[in-house]
């Protein structure tokens, strides 16, 4: 046998070890957070939310300002030289296992006009026109207009200049995604935007009270539109509890 093998053989076996040794070290790379994790992240972000927007609403509540938006209602009548009054915001805790976590967030306030506005309609277009202004949230009160046999041939609606507006931040805690409702803030309309979390930080809330003001439209080429979203809820039993702060 010839020895100058055996140092041959004995290097090619340290080789393989070593290859396997390493191969078997443990990672260097920061381990995935968990999905409890990622939710308390969410959880948190929406706290930061709140708290940024009570500071708000405490400003805007003592300037009343007066927000650019023309609000149309179909072709009957437009809301013009608005002011923002009676800003708040409210909470929504939910449990998720074995977490206590925010539900939803809510923005509320109140644009006013300067005086009642006054419109008629066919009696025939009555019902509907009465079902879209209850649907945009318009307050209202209405009177018939009947003619000299007593039948009814028209409706008038006294309209109160006010309009009644939400924000609500919704978390997806399943699929990692916010839902933001806007409902009357730029348009007697209601639709929904869907961020990831790291899409709502402060520029995009500066931007979204920018937008409330009507000085720019930013926020709502942050995220794709959707008109109707949903989170995804855990199919476990939950409570909830609406606070206001």
């Amino acid at each position: 046998m010839n020895t100058s093998d055996a140092p041959k053989k004995k290097s090619f076996l340290l080789d393989e070890l070593r290859k396997q040794a390493e191969g078997k070290a443990p990672s260097t790379q920061s381990p995935l957070p968990s999905e409890s994790q990622i939710r308390a992240s969410i959880d948190e972000l929406l706290w930061q939310i709140h708290g940024w927007l009570e500071e708000v609403a405490r400003h805007l509540d003592k300037l009343c300002p007066p927000v650019a938006h023309e609000f149309r209602f179909i072709n009957l009548l437009t809301f013009r030289g608005l002011t923002l009054e009676s800003p708040f915001v409210s909470y929504r805790r939910t449990r998720f296992e074995e977490q206590d976590l925010l539900e939803q967030v809510e923005f509320f306030y109140r644009l006013r006009g300067p005086s009642d506005q006054i419109i008629r309609v066919q009696a025939s277009t009555a019902d509907e026109t009465e079902t879209r202004m209850r649907v945009a949230g318009l307050s209202f009160e209405t009177s018939p207009q009947t003619n000299e046999w007593r039948k009814v041939h028209a409706v008038q609606f006294n309209v109160r200049p006010e309009i009644k507006t939400d924000i609500r931040f919704e978390p997806d805690y399943i699929k990692h995604q916010i839902g933001v409702r806007l409902a009357n803030v730029d348009r007697l309309e209601s639709m929904y935007m869907v961020f990831s979390p790291a899409q709502l930080g402060e520029e995009a809330l500066e931007d979204l009270v920018r937008l409330i003001l009507g000085e720019k439209s930013t926020f709502l080429k942050r995220a794709p539109w959707q008109m109707h979203w949903r989170p995804t809820r855990p199919t476990l039993q939950k409570k909830s509890f609406r606070y206001y702060g």
